[in-house]
């Protein structure tokens, strides 16, 4: 059983220390539906040579972390339980921290989430007569029309109500579908309540997972600015935008402080140079680098010159921009943009390649 009050202990990170943790984000980040994204199994083979720990963190309170590891081991990356982090185990973990071992928890979710409260000593039931002391909400495929009148009716009476992911929809296969996030609309319209949610862009996932593998400099990689690197960037880890997936560097332009990443990567097959270069790195993670722009290398030192021109970013050589020179433009941009003024993409490209 791993308790959340374990997990919410300190980490102690230093800047002048290396990368020793990092954690991923899994569609669009390692893969793509069925198929691995070229470069991410010889990326993570890379850290497990450095000894480098990963954990997989997902939104997805449906599956088990046995169900999530069998899934990226049939991609031909050998994956443990142990290396998934759901948001089903962390609601599991705070529940469990603040109610104590056996207290009855209202469900409404799928298997990932009954099997982590169980896990965690809950008991779960699925009635009011049993005298649950809060409830907690998973995305339930099967959920029906009557499951949703109780569900309403059970934080209507006052209990605590925990959430363990916000995501509104999904993709299907012909459409986007209801995600958990579409069911906490509702029930907060039909009750006036909102409750408390534990998966990401909240970063309490993050914190788990790190410190169950005692990090103190984590990394978080992700492909979407509003889950995985502000759920990073709250939790005061350095985060990586990855542009295999959902949003891209016109995304990073535009977006708030908070959701803004450490690092640019095109895929992770830049991810072992970056680790490299910053595992003898000193002082603040957000300093200009540099880059060997053929390796996305990153270095201590100024990068190619860029500058904004009547409301527009301009890159000397955007043609063949590489990881630090996109993330040097943003910087200039974000400095800008925070004195109040107006930045347009002009020439600078939405994705880059290794």
């Amino acid at each position: 059983m791993t308790s959340a009050a374990n997990a919410a202990a300190p980490i102690d990170r230093r800047e002048t220390a290396p990368i020793d943790c990092v954690l991923f984000d899994l569609d669009g980040v390692v893969y793509h539906g069925s198929e691995p994204i070229p470069g991410a199994l010889e990326s993570i083979e890379f850290l497990y040579e450095q000894s480098i720990p990963v954990n997989y963190v997902t939104n997805n309170a449906t599956r088990t972390p046995e169900a999530v590891a069998d899934r990226i081991s049939t991609l031909g990356i050998s994956t443990t339980p142990a290396e998934v982090t759901t948001s089903a185990q962390v609601l599991a973990g705070r529940l469990a921290a603040k109610f104590g071992t056996g207290a009855p928890i209202y469900v409404v979710g799928a298997r990932g989430l009954i099997t982590a409260l169980q896990a965690e000593g809950l008991t779960v039931t699925d009635t009011l007569e049993d005298n649950p002391v809060a409830i907690a909400q998973g995305l339930d495929p099967d959920i029906t029309y009557q499951m949703i009148v109780r569900a309403a009716e059970a934080i209507t009476s006052g209990l605590e109500w925990w959430a363990s992911n916000p995501d509104y929809s999904m993709v299907g296969a012909r459409s986007r579908v209801p995600g958990n996030g579409a069911f906490i609309d509702m029930l907060s319209r039909l009750t006036g309540a909102q409750p408390t949610i534990v998966g990401k862009p909240s970063p309490h996932m993050m914190e788990y997972a790190a410190h169950r593998l005692g990090a103190g400099r984590p990394l978080m990689i992700g492909d979407r600015l509003d889950t995985d690197i502000e759920g990073g960037n709250a939790a005061g880890y350095e985060t990586a935008l990855v542009l295999t997936g959902i949003h891209d560097i016109h995304d990073a332009l535009r977006a708030r402080p908070g959701l803004r990443p450490t690092y640019i990567l095109p895929s992770l097959r830049s991810l072992p140079a970056l680790i490299s270069g910053t595992t003898h790195e000193s002082g603040s993670t957000h300093e200009s680098r540099d880059t060997d722009e053929s390796s996305g290398a990153y270095s201590a030192a100024a990068s190619a010159d860029c500058r904004i021109v009547d409301g527009e970013l301009r890159l000397d050589d955007a043609d063949h921009a590489g990881p630090s020179a996109v993330h040097t433009a943003l910087r200039t941009a974000w400095e800008s943009m925070d004195r109040g003024h107006d930045v347009g993409p002009g020439n600078l490209p939405r994705r880059i390649h290794d």
